[in-house]
């Protein structure tokens, strides 16, 4: 497999144009031209098709795209690392996660690290659960932190619970109180992330043992977006101890207080790393590092800052 010809398909992807796509590749347009055809001979279908002066992909292309993409990250690390060695720089550290920790959390554990070990780049990158499993399973990330425990072959992990918070509206006659219970929740509006979340099916199964109705109003693919409804007043929403420890200094949402929530739910968060591919030293220091900052973080499991 040619790696030009890949850089020259994937440049026309996100551009539309082989003018662009050279520039980018720092070819001419006939020699990108030439490459992007022989790539197609050479696949045997087509990639782009032409409309209104521009190359718009095919479902192949679609489909083809995300494998590619996946190498070609995967080359500019491997270059960055043989710089990295022949500087003799620190190494690389490869990161991603779901929204909650990539939002404050790691950026501020990965910034202490950096200060004590100047010489290392670092990578954070924000996917969904599934991305970054494959990710992980790939090499293209050392450690991944996800919020759905799945058994895997490919996967070391270590997994531990998020104690979770209710945000309430100050309107809310909820608000007033020390903790919320699921009957002073009653059947207020909830804005929750997915079903298949596992806070989500707890707090479903919670109201189904109480034989109270439970009234979902609005899905949600992250908890800072169910936090602007709450603090539209549109409803309750439940908040990890992750986003709980920054809520003050973080988040502009001044019409909501987090309170403690029974019956007790739980955010699962599992860290996982390959077990095929050893941790280098670099992404093992930083690895113990942050297993230690959680667990000192969820010790007290105290209630968030009012």
């Amino acid at each position: 497999m040619n790696i030009k010809r890949l850089r020259i398909f994937h440049e026309v992807f996100v551009t539309g144009s082989i003018t662009r796509a050279a520039e980018r590749s720092f070819v001419s347009q006939p020699a990108a031209s030439k490459m992007l055809a022989n790539f197609e001979a050479e696949i045997g279908y087509k990639l782009f098709v032409r409309h209104n002066g521009k190359l718009l992909p095919t479902d192949e292309a679609h489909f083809l795209h995300d494998e590619v993409y996946s190498i070609l990250q995967g080359l500019s690390h491997l270059e960055d690392s043989l710089k990295a060695a022949r500087n003799n720089k620190g190494g690389r550290l490869r990161i991603c996660s779901i929204f909650g920790p990539a939002y404050r959390f790691l950026p501020e554990l990965i910034a202490d690290y950096m200060k004590k070990n100047p010489g290392v780049q670092v990578s954070l990158h924000h996917a969904g659960c599934s991305v970054i499993r494959q990710g992980v399973a790939s090499g293209q990330y050392q450690i991944g932190l996800v919020d759905k425990s799945e058994s895997s072959l490919s996967h070391e992990s270590f997994s531990m619970d998020l104690p979770c918070f209710c945000a309430v509206p100050l309107d809310h006659p909820a608000a007033q109180l020390d903790e919320v219970t699921l009957a002073d929740a009653g059947t207020s509006p909830w804005i929750t992330l997915d079903s298949e979340n596992a806070t989500t099916r707890e707090l479903r199964r919670a109201y189904d043992d109480a034989g109270i109705a439970f009234n979902r109003i609005i899905e949600v693919h992250t908890t800072v977006h169910a936090m602007s409804f709450v603090n539209l007043g549109m409803g309750l929403t439940l908040v990890d101890a992750l986003n709980c420890r920054y809520f003050s200094d973080a988040f502009n949402f001044p019409n909501i207080r987090l309170l403690p929530f029974r019956p007790r739910i739980m955010e699962p968060l599992e860290i996982i790393t390959s077990n095929v591919r050893p941790l280098s030293g670099v992404a093992r220091d930083f690895y113990d590092g942050l297993i230690l900052e959680l667990g000192k973080m969820l010790g007290g499991e105290q209630a968030p800052k009012a």
